[in-house]
């Protein structure tokens, strides 16, 4: 159980960012459909990251350093925070129908971190971060006392303002960036069309609806000089995007069917499609159904999906969302079981967390079932350690167990991660009279708690 927490400052507030959207499931849930709040769903997030990992190597970056964020916000916009992670907003990825775009992107702000911009805004990303912290930790509290959109609510407010605060990056720098994602496309025989029409875009925008862009909250400064720049590096290639697309075309198709299926309307989603039936027409019905209630109707659109392919883990794992969020616990445990064994261990790391959601909802207290959903949450621990809601699920999964030491470990744990130190420090403090360091037994439990404890008596400016 003794676990090493590195860089535990960055993981309280990125955490806290993506808490809201697993408080009842782990991919989107309703409570953030409205909304600006990040959104956890692997099957998109392993998309972006296949975007970006050529780019990233190419870069000299360790991809799994990385972080990539999806951020529920209409508005066309990607930025790098806190120097590895990138953010990257619903509206920029459903805007272009094609992977050029986003590559583009996902090149330009590699090259944002590649070059260490975001070094010399030390002072603003301070007052970003305290303005996130408090609206984050006001936005938790109240979802998890049971108001989620009052939660919702106060997360909208502190990323717009962290927002403004962040994005102070000048035009030098973006040419820095731009010339650097050149060199990257380049060196892959990727085209650089993505990128420039996306810039043409936003100078578009700029210049006959100014008033649907917020200045402020744009990260990257638009000029006819970064547009002409890219033109006149790229002239000479001849790399075409239709190989690339076609190759990553099918994974788009489904990421903007899911972003559709969730962020739209349910009923002019089924109106739009309730006379077709391919295959992305069932995905968004599927959806859009659950959406409206009509449960008998998404299932039938879900496993019509699932006899088409029925490898595929990710469907089932969205039918095992469809059936948790309906109240159908038991039957959603059968679905997120056969994701499970049809995923690898990083793409059901989600699932297993919400696998154990459904076993910890079951009426009864079946000691064996408690085991497994702990067991579960373990297993995703490895690649989401930094997930406070796993950490409030295992110190539930161990209260119902009676074993108070392991419980009281793992809601320090969720309230460190939450940056609420103080509850953490008394949670410790009142677990270090009851064990018993002679106790050869509870040594890997005392090493945790003294890890903990450093963590909470941390001070984070230093």
């Amino acid at each position: 159980m003794f676990l090493k927490h590195k860089n535990k400052k960055s993981a309280i507030i990125f955490t806290i960012f993506f808490a809201i959207s697993l408080i009842f499931n782990i991919a989107f849930s309703s409570s953030c459909y409205a909304n600006p709040s990040i959104i956890r769903d692997r099957e998109i997030e392993k998309f972006l990251y296949q975007l970006a990992k050529p780019i990233l190597l190419e870069a000299g970056l360790n991809p799994n350093e990385i972080k990539i964020y999806i951020i529920n916000d209409d508005s066309i916009n990607a930025f790098v925070s806190q120097g590895q992670k990138i953010f990257i907003n619903t509206g920029l990825i459903r805007k272009f129908n094609t992977p050029d775009a986003l590559i583009g992107v996902i090149a330009h702000e590699t090259g944002h971190i590649a070059s260490g911009h975001l070094a010399r805004f030390s002072e603003g990303m301070k007052e970003a971060e305290n303005a996130m912290l408090l609206s984050y930790l006001l936005g938790i509290g109240a979802v998890v006392g049971g108001s989620v959109d009052a939660g919702s609510a106060l997360i909208l407010g502190g990323s717009q303002s962290a927002q403004r605060l962040m994005m102070k990056y000048t035009r030098t720098q973006e040419e820095a960036a731009d010339s650097l994602a050149i060199d990257y496309l380049a060196k892959l025989s990727y085209p650089a069309t993505g990128l420039v029409n996306l810039l043409n875009y936003f100078s578009s925008q700029m210049i006959g609806y100014k008033d649907h862009i917020d200045e402020y909250t744009l990260s990257h400064p638009i000029s006819a000089k970064r547009v002409e720049l890219i033109k006149a590096r790229t002239i000479k290639q001849n790399f075409s995007p239709d190989k690339l697309n076609k190759k990553l075309q099918p994974a788009m198709d489904i990421t903007l069917a899911k972003l559709e299926g969730f962020l739209e309307r349910p009923e002019e989603l089924i109106k739009k499609y309730k006379d077709k039936d391919n295959f992305i027409a069932k995905y968004i019905k599927a959806i859009a159904y659950f959406r409206q209630g009509e449960l008998s109707l998404s299932l039938e659109n879900i496993d019509a999906l699932i006899n088409e392919k029925p490898k595929q883990g990710f469907l089932y794992d969205l039918k095992g969302q469809i059936l948790f969020e309906s109240s159908k616990n038991q039957e959603a445990l059968i679905a997120y079981n056969q994701a499970i064994s049809k995923l690898d261990s990083v793409d059901s790391a989600l699932t297993k967390i919400s696998f154990a959601l459904s076993l910890l909802s079951l009426k009864n207290n079946d000691e064996e079932l408690i085991q497994l959903a702990i067991s579960k949450l373990k297993e995703a621990q490895k690649f989401e350690d930094d997930n406070p809601i796993l950490f409030k699920n295992l110190a539930t999964a161990y209260a119902k167990l009676n074993d108070e030491t392991n419980a009281s470990l793992a809601l320090a744990e969720f309230n460190l991660l939450i940056n609420d130190k103080e509850k953490c420090l008394k949670l410790l403090k009142k677990l270090e009279k009851n064990l018993d360091k002679k106790n050869p037994n509870q040594q890997q439990q005392i090493l945790y708690a003294s890890d903990l404890k450093q963590f909470c008596t941390k001070d984070d400016d230093k």
